[in-house]
């Protein structure tokens, strides 16, 4: 089973280019630095209190410069939103991908996972962005993410479908409604310091899906033939 999707939004804006040696343009960098810096402005400040200048300031440019390449803060959120799930279904494809045709779907399904919470780190601004702010943006915007958002959880269903054909996963779960439980799963450690390290987290996600025994299980007590002591 093959996943294959767009790498990055870099060749999206930046036209054809070798696989190992994306060449953007110019106007492509400075649009790019500008999504990094309204993802990095939302997740710090929230939709309602970002402005242009804002974005402006932490992308190095004037304020006028972001009308060249956005008409207005809408425009801007809305590309925002669609790079932030299109790099994050990169990421898990790569992931994926990377493992070669001869994994199975429990070792698809755990790189997919690794990648997702990466995406959810604090180093990285466009998943925080997004989760946190989606209930603050204009309704119009929050259905057109809707949209955007099919394709990354049509991926991970996908995943989940291929564990079901190899009987990995019972044959009756409902994968649709499994992969929406898994995805609000991870995404509600988002900021949080207590589920310890990430191993032990991505092994309790597939523990919770019906992949692996719970890695913390503790044995069962032992025999003893003189019965209770």
């Amino acid at each position: 089973m093959a996943f294959r999707f767009a790498r990055s939004y870099a060749r999206r804006v930046g036209g054809a280019a070798a696989e190992s040696d994306v060449r953007l343009t110019k106007g492509a960098r400075t649009r790019l630095r500008i999504l990094d810096a309204a993802a990095r402005v939302l997740r710090e400040k929230g939709y309602a209190e970002t402005r242009l200048s804002d974005i402006a300031e932490v992308a190095g440019l004037q304020t006028g410069s972001l009308a060249f390449h956005f008409r207005s803060k809408i425009e801007l959120i809305d590309e925002v939103l669609r790079h932030g799930m299109a790099d994050g279904l990169s990421s898990v494809d790569a992931a994926v991908t990377a493992l070669g045709p001869d994994a199975t779907a429990t070792m698809r399904i755990e790189a997919a996972a690794h990648a997702h919470l990466d995406g959810l780190a604090p180093r990285n601004d466009y998943t925080p962005a997004i989760l946190r702010m989606i209930d603050q943006f204009p309704a119009d915007t929050r259905r057109r993410f809707r949209h955007s958002e099919r394709a990354y959880v049509g991926y991970w269903r996908r995943l989940l479908d291929a564990a079901k054909d190899t009987g990995e996963l019972p044959a009756e779960l409902d994968t649709a409604l499994l992969t929406r439980l898994t995805l609000g799963a991870m995404n509600a450690t988002l900021g949080r310091s207590d589920t310890g390290p990430r191993d032990r987290l991505v092994a309790a996600v597939l523990f919770m899906i019906g992949l692996r025994e719970r890695p913390d299980r503790q044995p069962p007590p032992a025999h003893h033939d003189g019965g209770l002591r």
